[in-house]
């Protein structure tokens, strides 16, 4: 099946229609290349190993960590600048520790990874996310790519918790993402988003959901995103393929190597953006 790319007057076509006590984040950008040029990135979206697996001989585990293994084949043939992983990396979070220290070491680029709910839990616990540190050594970075500034954050931050330290640790986090949209207002609009959750399922003033920001805070995040010259948000959690649109900014969910709950095919998306800001996102079946 060949890929299909998405232009940006594509997109508003098919918009139209669809109408802690934690170490200390890692906030030294990476550079994977100086320079201009198109920027590509493959976004990878909820591995999730062991989806909804109740076969004590994993049977659903190994099916999707193959799938995923193939997924990184892939993408190293393609070599693109980088790779996002948009979160839930395997279904139990405990899990994260049996394959990724092994697969990150893997790819032949550099990675984002983003956090999901089922890496650190609906509501975030000290367990899960010092596993998840402990593991990918980071929940929110920043990333310097070709001229472009990409943020990779932890969207479980922004859900209640009653723990003290969660609660530290989701205003220090508040705090950088203000800090990091301040400097980012200088790029001139060469800045992309990346979380988990994405901002909206389906428009920006929906009843909260397991699908979006919580409403108390939503538009005023995306304001602030505007503000800041942000131009794209990747993100996963759906396992579905969905494109919308807020004013200029374009939110993209691309398929998983787990299950896609649209039935599309197992893949990912190789997101591109020219020099010019147009941009191109292909389906790359796995």
């Amino acid at each position: 099946m060949k890929g299909v790319a998405f232009s940006r007057r594509r997109f508003l076509q098919v918009g139209a229609i669809l109408a802690a006590g934690f170490p200390a984040a890692r906030t030294r950008a990476e550079e994977t290349e100086s320079g201009g040029g198109t920027l590509r990135i493959a976004h990878l979206c909820d591995p999730q190993f062991g989806f909804a697996d109740a076969d004590p001989d994993r049977t659903r585990y190994k099916k999707d960590l193959a799938c995923f293994e193939r997924e990184m084949a892939k993408v190293n043939e393609l070599k693109p600048d980088i790779a996002l992983i948009a979160g839930d990396m395997t279904h139990i979070s405990g899990d994260v520790t049996l394959d990724w220290p092994r697969l990150l070491k893997g790819f032949t680029m550099p990675v984002a990874v983003t956090p999901g709910n089922h890496d650190l839990g609906n509501t975030v616990t000290e367990e899960n996310l010092n596993r998840y540190l402990g593991v990918f050594g980071y929940d929110y970075k920043r990333f310097e790519v070709k001229g472009w500034r990409l943020l990779v954050g932890n969207s479980q931050l922004w859900y209640k918790s009653d723990n003290p330290v969660i609660q530290k640790r989701k205003a220090e986090y508040d705090q950088w993402v203000k800090d990091e949209l301040a400097a980012a207002s200088s790029l001139n609009g060469r800045v992309i988003l990346a979380t988990h959750i994405p901002p909206f399922d389906n428009g920006i003033g929906e009843k909260d959901s397991y699908n979006n920001y919580p409403q108390a805070t939503r538009r005023a995040r995306m304001e602030a995103y505007l503000a800041a010259g942000v131009r794209f948000y990747l993100s996963g959690h759906l396992h579905r393929m969905s494109m919308r649109g807020w004013r200029d900014l374009t939110i993209l969910n691309g398929e998983a190597t787990s299950v896609n709950f649209d039935e599309r095919p197992h893949g990912f998306r190789m997101f591109e953006i020219a020099p010019d800001l147009t941009y191109s996102w292909s389906f790359i079946p796995v």
